[in-house]
């Protein structure tokens, strides 16, 4: 018997213009720093902004944001917190504060199925979604619940990075999931790599992203965020992914 609440995921997402996950097979190239501050520059610019953090073990967008995590109200099911004007969030650290949420693999496809059926989006611009690292449930969930998924790849241009990213790349081209860009994060010099990955497969190099060393002072402050110099080079970077649209592999 199929579970009902995959057509009322369909439903909650109806409203919504684009759904783009920042994804990466390895941990610590940025992506939640992508996510957020690309969620921050959006909802500035005049467009209805969700993030969703899908990190279950280790949601952290909050913390970028400087928020305390708290119980969100109920309304027909769930309102995603408030975060700023065009701008709200929902992450399972909503539920579960600073304690880790450790699942069985049926328990993540679990819990996203519910956080997808039960959060009221409403109508959005975009809706932007945190990817864990690897390529596990949560990607393989997405591609299956969200037909309209896209994934935009951040990789830094360290070789072990991008040998993961492309593996990535290589599911995500299996699947049909389209990729309007891929990210080079936290250059320090040549982010040739990056760029000759995204040629390899045939994908918009979106931009770099300069290493900022004021960036994690600015962590917990969304002005400030939005203010950094990996802020500046992420806006260039999304004004490529918004041109995009719905790209797919060749």
């Amino acid at each position: 018997m199929s579970d009902p609440r995959g057509a009322v995921v369909a439903k909650r997402l109806s409203g919504i213009g684009r759904i783009v996950g920042f994804c990466s097979a390895k941990g610590g190239v940025g992506k939640t720093m992508c996510t957020t501050v690309a969620g921050l520059l959006l909802a500035r610019s005049g467009s209805a902004v969700g993030m969703l953090d899908l990190d279950l073990q280790g949601a952290s967008v909050h913390v970028f944001l400087g928020m305390t995590p708290a119980l969100p109200e109920e309304k027909e099911g769930i309102l995603p917190l408030p975060v700023e004007r065009n701008l709200s969030l929902m992450s399972a650290a909503a539920f579960t504060g600073e304690r880790a949420l450790a699942l069985r693999g049926p328990e993540v496809s679990d819990a996203i199925l519910e956080l997808l059926a039960v959060t009221q989006w409403g109508s959005l611009d975009y809706l932007l979604i945190d990817m864990p690292p690897g390529i596990a449930e949560e990607v393989l969930d997405l591609v299956r619940l969200v037909p309209r998924l896209q994934a935009v790849a951040v990789s830094t241009p360290a070789a072990a990075s991008v040998a993961v990213v492309e593996r990535l790349l290589g599911v995500l081209r299996e699947l049909r999931v389209p990729v309007p860009g891929v990210i080079a994060n936290m250059v320090r010099g040549d982010s040739g790599p990056v760029r000759d990955l995204a040629r390899r497969f045939g994908l918009p190099f979106a931009g770099e992203v300069p290493f900022d060393p004021g960036f994690e002072a600015a962590v917990g402050r969304p002005a400030a965020l939005a203010g950094t110099q990996a802020a500046e080079a992420l806006g260039r970077a999304l004004e490529v992914i918004r041109g995009a649209e719905w790209r797919g592999f060749p």
